[in-house]
């Protein structure tokens, strides 16, 4: 019982830090993590991963939409 629970459990949090693939964040914000100024695209299994680095917290512009720098 307690295994089923924490499965579950696990299940859930892992579901609410996936991704859309095919979306892009800057660095620390909508789940990409750090570093600020990166530009992160989400790949077919819902993670964010590093695709360029601008150098610097403010280069990262995000919208509703997309990511750019």
């Amino acid at each position: 019982m307690y295994l089923i629970r924490a499965l579950v459990t696990l299940g859930l949090v892992a579901a609410a830090h996936a991704c859309t693939p095919g979306a892009f964040a800057c660095g620390h914000q909508n789940g990409a993590p750090g570093p600020d100024g990166a530009i992160f695209e989400c790949n077919a299994l819902g993670q964010f991963v590093l695709t360029a680095q601008c150098g610097g917290p403010d280069c990262c512009v995000q919208s509703s939409t997309s990511a750019a720098f």
